[in-house]
């Protein structure tokens, strides 16, 4: 999978991050992937490539993203026409908390997670699990199974509630001196991970805890740095086992921006590039090589060669970094070992930079000129 940056201020625009929430539907949902994925295409044709192919595997990974939110609005959308014509109250209710749990989810990806690569892998987290919530509800029969009908709609419930307050969440989120603090001490993110794990008594290596156990380390970062605990029972009979894996992905996704908020790299990277144009293809050269390394010293990421590419990861929260392979891979591999001292050696490249679109700026657009959508 190929990778590009999402250049960020570390501070949001007024307009960007404040203000009542953008609720849209699913027809808008549809409406905001395509415009997002238009201008994603404009902007990496804009980039040179060293060859055709390789301008096709870029286009490919924004083209996956794109098409998985088709296909998870759209299977949503006939799980619920299913279940309205099954005339079961309970298969009812349950297909509406999926289709809010997916709707919500969605929109939080499309407005919030700017970099492509990082989405893709996000997205395809949730598609996994929303197949797995309609294949579930498709052959459930209430009547016969009420135990599995409580079971099923419990953890449909809690996911439209976890999805509910992540999108608020990522809406309200600012770097706080939480952020300053962790920098000017020189935590390292596996440190804040570990000292996290011993407050709530888990033992052994971060990656060795379960899906449940890390959701309630991140989120117990989130809690400290003051953005709110969850409401959510963390039970693998209320959550399940598929879709915990979304949530510690996106918990995490969080915890990285709170983490890197105040990283250097992100200023020297941004100033490097606003010196430049809005779009440019990097050979790495004396500011921006030393900028990169020195956010890589700091983040304690080992790097085996000069040839980077950065990253933006959500709007408006810090730059993460990445080396040759898809932004979301790497954010996968460090927040399911609790740690950023991971080696990275292939697929490297040179630092392409390009601003990518904003997606919550255009779901405002979508609101308010497609109502009717």
């Amino acid at each position: 999978m190929a990778a590009v940056v999402a250049v960020e201020s570390l501070k949001p625009e007024a307009s960007t991050m404040s203000g009542q929430p953008v609720e849209l539907s699913p027809g808008q949902l549809h409406k905001l992937a395509e415009l997002i994925h238009r201008q994603e295409v404009q902007k990496l044709q804009e980039l040179k490539f060293e060859s055709y192919a390789e301008q096709q595997n870029y286009l490919k990974d924004a083209r996956e993203a794109r098409d998985k939110v088709y296909h998870i609005l759209d299977s949503a959308q006939e799980m619920v026409t299913e279940a309205e014509a099954d005339n079961d109250a309970t298969k009812q209710e349950i297909a509406k908390d999926v289709y809010e749990y997916c709707t919500k989810a969605i929109g939080t990806s499309l407005k919030f997670i700017r970099s492509y690569n990082t989405r893709l892998t996000y997205l395809d987290k949730l598609k996994t699990h929303s197949d797995d919530l309609i294949k579930q509800l498709k052959w459930l029969d209430p009547v016969t199974q009420q135990k599995e009908a409580q079971r099923l709609a419990l953890e449909a419930g809690m996911y439209k509630k976890a999805a509910l307050e992540n999108a608020e969440k990522f809406q309200h989120f600012i770097p706080n001196q939480f952020s300053k603090w962790l920098k000017d001490n020189k935590i390292k993110f596996e440190d804040l991970v570990t000292d996290n794990m011993a407050k709530l008594g888990f033992k052994g290596p971060f990656k060795n805890l379960g899906d449940i156990q890390k959701l309630q380390v991140y989120d117990n970062i989130i809690a400290a740095a003051g953005h709110g605990k969850p409401s959510v029972t963390y039970t693998f009979e209320a959550l399940g086992k598929v879709g915990v894996a979304a949530l510690v992905f996106t918990a995490a996704v969080m915890v990285w921006d709170i983490y890197t908020a105040e990283d250097k790299l992100q200023a020297a990277v941004r100033d490097a590039v606003n010196a430049l144009t809005s779009v440019v293809d990097l050979v790495i050269g004396q500011v921006v090589n030393t900028a990169v390394r020195a956010g890589f010293a700091a983040l304690n990421v080992q790097i085996a060669s000069a040839a980077v590419t950065v990253i933006g990861s959500v709007v408006g929260f810090g730059i993460g970094v990445l080396v040759g392979v898809a932004a979301g891979a790497l954010l996968d591999l460090i927040f399911g070992s609790g740690t950023s001292n991971v080696q990275i050696t292939d697929g490297l490249s040179g630092c392409r930079v390009a601003p990518m679109p904003d997606g919550l700026e255009l779901a405002r657009l979508i609101k308010h000129n497609y109502p009717d959508m």
